[in-house]
């Protein structure tokens, strides 16, 4: 059973995601948009607004940032199914009902994400627009960017250091890493051993629950993110003969190491695994 793929989808989802944005506090909500300010990195733009689309099963599908950067606006658009190159720039066309949008927009790829700062001279005709898309070369992609002049409002409000609703406090930060991973490697295996008939003595089960009951507490506003990483990525699939050696070590690191130990193992398995590749699918 290969676990560090497990830990690397729970890392990336919530890493990436906003509840690793402790610095940052949401201002305003417009229809589907969440206002937020940056605090402590005067070098980033301050103020984002962000809207995401789910599939059926919940997890993030596209993704929409818009944020002011020294006065002007700059778009993020993240599609799951997108890969492109780190750093290559493209030259995208935006249509507006339909329409080019006058200029057509160098962008640049970072796996699943284009970025681009909008020339000003685009932006009312973009705010007054009722649909939104990006012609590639196999066909256009809509991006639903619903009462985005309200919510650009709402943004520069927030640039400008007021909104019409009360400040929210940031949430607090992520518990560490490698107890985050631990964890999350915790509850793989404590599915396989209920599911699967792993042999695993009396005393190996009660150190893994031992330890899982030990780390629940902060990590319990998270485990429900980590479990559908793990139910995504076929953590709870049982391991198949072949791969019984594997298990048995992930128990015995498990329960033999601390979470900082155990963590920087399986870091090291995933680096020597042969084949290994960072592609972004």
């Amino acid at each position: 059973m290969r676990l560090s793929p497990v830990t690397a989808a729970m890392l990336a989802t919530l890493l990436g995601s906003p509840l690793a944005a402790a610095d940052r506090a949401s201002v305003e909500t417009v229809g589907e948009w969440t206002v937020e300010r940056r605090a402590g990195q005067p070098a980033a733009p301050s103020c984002r607004m962000t809207r995401t689309e789910k599939d059926a099963q919940g997890e993030i599908a596209f993704l929409v940032i818009v944020s002011l950067d020294r006065g002007g606006l700059t778009l993020a658009v993240a599609d799951r199914n997108w890969d492109f190159p780190a750093g290559e720039r493209f030259a995208v066309p935006m249509l507006l009902d339909g329409r080019p949008a006058g200029t057509t927009l160098i962008w640049t790829g970072d796996g699943q994400i284009l970025r681009t700062a909008l020339p000003e001279s685009i932006v009312p005709s973009l705010l007054g627009a009722r649909a939104l898309a990006l012609r590639f070369a196999d066909g256009d992609r809509p991006v639903a960017v619903p009462d985005l002049a309200a919510a650009v409002a709402a943004l520069r409000r927030c640039a400008a250091g007021s909104t019409s609703e009360p400040t929210v406090a940031a949430e607090p930060p992520l518990p560490p890493r490698a107890r985050m991973a631990a964890y999350t490697v915790g509850l793989a295996l404590q599915g396989v051993l209920r599911t699967c008939g792993m042999a695993a003595t009396d005393a190996q089960r009660e150190a893994v629950e031992a330890k899982m009951a030990a780390l629940r507490p902060e990590m319990a506003p998270y485990e429900e993110a980590m479990r559908g990483q793990i139910t995504k990525s076929r953590g709870f699939t049982c391991p198949p003969p072949d791969k019984e050696a594997e298990f048995q070590e992930a128990l015995r690191r498990f329960i033999a190491l601390n979470p900082d130990e155990f963590t920087s193992a399986i870091d090291r398995q995933a680096e020597a695994a042969p084949g290994a590749s960072s592609k972004k699918p």
